[in-house]
């Protein structure tokens, strides 16, 4: 039988639990944005779970307080169940996020919770301490074990999980399987904690409660492991979805512009065969035929590098500039960038011209080449560099390739080197 303290005791050692849990919970909420009005909804969610807690004491373990020690550990299993539950509905009350987001953050709060817990109970049983009910249980000295292992537990948590949460963010979690985590969380975790609990009133080895502990710790530990990979595989695929939607587009874009320049260059051709007829039959005078070839060579765009993005790409942005009067002149090798997919090529100097184009440069030089067992760009135009940073597409295509991106501003030019080892 297991004996309770004073009531005002027991709302002082409720409260004390729930600040612990509340806290272990904080631990991976941390990164969640807060809905309005968190004034008001962090108190009321406080005080609500609080309660709750009051409540599912009042009606569970009290009455069963008379009963076996199983049956009262049966209780607690209840109570800490319905609680955990109800943290969710809080975190969902005070933050804008999924349930499922809210499941994970309060079942690894509470693993973790239980962690420490299990450290201070560890901890207790090997110096003699007694046990719940005893004059020699709630101590000054028991106390003090339980702050040091909640200190240890939550502080590593917060140094391994938490800051890596806040600085990469918590997606929302869309995935039924947090509900398979929960009940691992409830019979595993909470419910294993609490047998041990039982075991050691019920007079169980020393060795044998030692081993059951560092059992329950390692179960801890590889439940937060398996959660957190849980967010890392969640994160990693919606980067690949993300990735696979802009690598589609730039194959889009590129075979548009493909489509597009083959047109221009089409037509260009068949007005060139038009005019050498009409010349041919002395309908217009030389001097106004020599004109019109003129303007049309402006738009004959059709660059040959050997490499047919990368034609595509610089023969739209050669027709772009001289639309804006900048000229650009290209010695390039394209066979030199044949490891590279030509959506890749297509969007890496897409970028890399539309970013010089708005330095204000007239003119804009640029060499493709390859040369011990290398390929390298190198750009190079007149003007001053707008304060925006270089686009990301830039910087990943060449971090993709085993490449490197380096750009300055000096004597009024801005050169930019990007070199990619082929060997």
């Amino acid at each position: 039988m297991t004996a309770l303290p004073s009531a005002a005791f027991s709302l002082f050692l409720m409260a004390l639990s729930l600040a612990r849990i509340v806290i272990g919970i904080w631990l991976f909420t941390a990164p969640l944005t807060l809905r309005d009005e968190v004034r008001v909804r962090i108190p009321a969610g406080l005080v609500g779970l609080l309660v709750v807690y009051i409540i599912l004491s009042s009606t569970l373990l009290i009455p069963l307080s008379s009963w076996s020690g199983l049956g009262f550990s049966l209780g607690q299993l209840t109570v800490f169940s319905l609680l955990l539950l109800a943290s969710v509905g809080t975190v969902l009350a005070i933050y804008d996020t999924s349930i499922w987001t809210a499941l994970f953050c309060c079942s690894a709060g509470y693993t973790i919770q239980n962690l420490a817990s299990g450290a201070t109970e560890l901890v207790w049983s090997l110096i003699g301490g007694g046990a719940p009910g005893t004059a020699d249980f709630y101590t000054p000295a028991r106390f003090v074990i339980s702050a040091i292992s909640m200190v240890v537990v939550y502080g590593i948590t917060y140094l391994l999980i938490t800051r890596r949460l806040r600085r990469e963010g918590l997606e929302r979690i869309e995935d039924r399987s947090m509900i398979a985590m929960m009940a691992i969380v409830i019979l595993v975790i909470i419910g294993f904690d609490i047998v041990i609990k039982w075991l050691t009133e019920q007079g169980i080895a020393i060795g044998a409660m030692v081993f059951l502990r560092i059992f329950h710790g390692l179960a801890c530990i590889f439940t937060i492991a398996m959660e957190f990979q849980l967010i890392v595989t969640r994160r990693a695929e919606a980067a690949r979805d993300t990735l696979q939607a802009v690598i589609s587009e730039q194959e889009r874009q590129y075979e548009q512009s493909r489509e597009t320049v083959a047109a221009v260059n089409a037509r260009l051709h068949d007005i060139r065969h038009n005019i050498a007829r009409i010349s041919a039959d002395g309908g217009v005078e030389n001097s106004v035929i020599r004109d019109i070839v003129r303007e049309i060579s402006i738009y004959d765009t059709k660059v040959r590098t050997g490499n047919e993005a990368l034609d595509v790409v610089l023969s739209e942005k050669r027709l772009m500039l001289e639309r804006e009067g900048v000229g650009l002149t290209c010695v390039a090798d394209g066979a030199a960038l044949s490891f590279m997919a030509p959506a890749d090529i297509y969007t890496l100097f897409a970028a890399l011209l539309d970013r010089l184009a708005a330095s204000g440069a007239t003119s804009i030089s640029l060499v493709v080449r390859e040369a011990l067992g290398s390929a390298s760009i190198h750009v190079e135009c007149n003007g001053t560099a707008p304060p925006e940073p270089w686009p990301d597409a830039v910087r990943g295509i060449a971090h993709r390739y085993g490449g490197t991106f380096s750009a300055s501003e000096a004597d009024g030019s801005i050169p930019i080197d990007v070199p990619f080892p082929t060997q």
